[in-house]
């Protein structure tokens, strides 16, 4: 049965409540978008997007979702000035497997996150039929019939009862900060299950000026840890503006230091001296910042048996990764798909959460045995431990990274499944099997043999 679909509101400006967004754009007469932060006119980073000062990748699925939702995206970031990186040819990549090749697999725009939300944003608000709320938070949910009917709205910064905004559907995209536990117990309902993996990282980012006729051959280098001894992972990527984003992290905190001095002896230590090198006399932009709420978090929504009709958790307030696996924004622009897959597929609002809910947590099956398989690798990881299972798979997964690092027909599988557009399963099909039990060439012995 076809319902009234005149309001639709989102909680939260994350790039998950944008998308989202824009999906119900097109399937309601009119949507309500409410961020607790004020939006300002030119691109600056926002109190509630405390990660968006480290390095962010938008994987080749999510740029192509990006691109769909909104039409000549990607020609307004290069205007920007945003760089193009060819994956892995562009860069030096040291994987646990030591040295990849430099095979071209696919490819990244490497954009600040603050110049992407900017973006999109920009472009959504051309959106007629859209109403950004900026600087008002949600007290609560307005419920009946069970059923959500709407919200309870307030400016921030003020006290006292909210302002009721009715709609039709209401969808939660706060993160992981998510009120939604909460706001359901304070209705009535059973609190939900919770399943938290957490590798205790933390991670440390600034920018710097990319020096003046620095060309080493290569545009990115990603350092990787050699789990479970090595914890220490870096990364140097180029942004917008000419210049570096770098971002050092460390499992089972071993947190790395803000301060020049402690920022630089960290990256001394990685595996590589490559990124040490790369800074050391470059020019820094912008103060260290840290960041380490990283947790691997899935809230198991799907699996109440009660639930309030109309009312859609999305993104990382149902399921978050660790962020050092670069998925999280390609799986929300998956999620807004799946969004508007089930609008078109069924006029049934009521049952609307069920159907997202079950569909989103399957898609994110994928990355969540990703990100989980390789923290579990740590014995300091708290929430689960490896089982025979995971160990066996860790197993294989070592020996297609070494396989990856030499073969170009599996290293375009290996990051067609970072890049979310296969699902870890393909690691098993028989020609990858075939050729891990066959193949033995030894992968670069340094770096130097990488660059032309």
């Amino acid at each position: 049965m076809t319902q009234p679909r005149e309001h639709a509101v989102v909680i939260g400006g994350s790039l998950m409540g944008l998308l989202a967004a824009r999906i119900l754009a097109d399937h309601f007469t009119r949507v309500t978008l409410i961020e607790r932060d004020r939006f300002t006119e030119a691109v600056a980073s926002r109190p509630g997007l405390g990660q968006a000062r480290h390095l962010h990748v938008l994987w080749s699925r999510g740029l192509e979702i990006a691109e769909q939702l909104f039409p000549g995206l990607e020609d307004e970031l290069r205007v920007a000035g945003v760089p193009e990186v060819r994956v892995p040819a562009d860069m030096l990549w040291l994987t646990s497997a030591g040295w990849r090749r430099r095979f071209e697999s696919t490819r990244l725009l490497t954009f600040s996150r603050d110049l992407l939300d900017w973006t999109v944003r920009a472009r959504l608000a051309k959106t007629g039929s859209l109403r950004l709320l900026a600087g008002h938070e949600v007290t609560g949910l307005l419920a009946g019939a069970e059923a959500v009917t709407g919200v309870e709205v307030r400016e921030r910064g003020t006290t006292g009862p909210g302002e009721p905004i009715t709609a039709d559907l209401v969808v939660d995209a706060t993160g992981r900060a998510s009120k939604t536990p909460a706001w359901l117990e304070r209705l009535g309902y059973p609190a939900v299950r919770q399943t938290l993996i957490n590798p205790l990282l933390g991670y440390a980012s600034r920018t710097y000026a990319i020096p003046a006729g620095f060309d080493p051959g290569w545009k990115a280098l990603y350092l990787q840890a050699d789990p479970p001894h090595g914890t220490r992972t870096g990364a140097l990527f180029p942004q917008e503006g000419g210049r570096w984003i770098v971002s050092l992290f460390g499992v089972g905190e071993d947190y790395p230091p803000t301060g020049d001095d402690g920022f630089l002896e960290f990256a001394k230590s990685l595996r590589s001296p490559l990124l040490y090198e790369a800074i050391r006399d470059a020019e820094p932009l912008t103060p260290g910042v840290s960041y380490r709420r990283t947790g691997n978090l899935r809230r198991h929504y799907e699996r109440m048996r009660a639930w309030p009709k109309r009312f859609l958790v999305a993104g990382d307030a149902l399921c978050a990764f660790n962020p050092l696996y670069g998925q999280g924004m390609t799986v929300a622009a998956k999620s807004a798909l799946t969004l508007d897959a089930c609008l078109r597929a069924d006029g049934d609002l009521d049952g609307l959460a069920r159907r997202f809910h079950r569909k989103v947590i399957k898609n994110a099956t994928g990355p969540w045995l990703v990100a989980t398989g390789e923290d579990l690798r740590y014995g300091t990881t708290e929430g689960a431990t490896a089982g025979v299972r995971t160990r066996v798979l860790n197993r294989y997964v070592d020996r297609v990274q070494h396989l990856a690092n030499v073969d170009p027909r599996v290293c375009d599988r290996f990051i067609d499944v970072l890049a979310l557009t296969a699902q870890p399963q393909s690691l098993f099909l028989p020609e990858v099997l075939w050729r891990a039990a066959t193949t033995r060439t030894r992968p670069p012995a340094g770096p130097d043999d990488l660059i032309p």
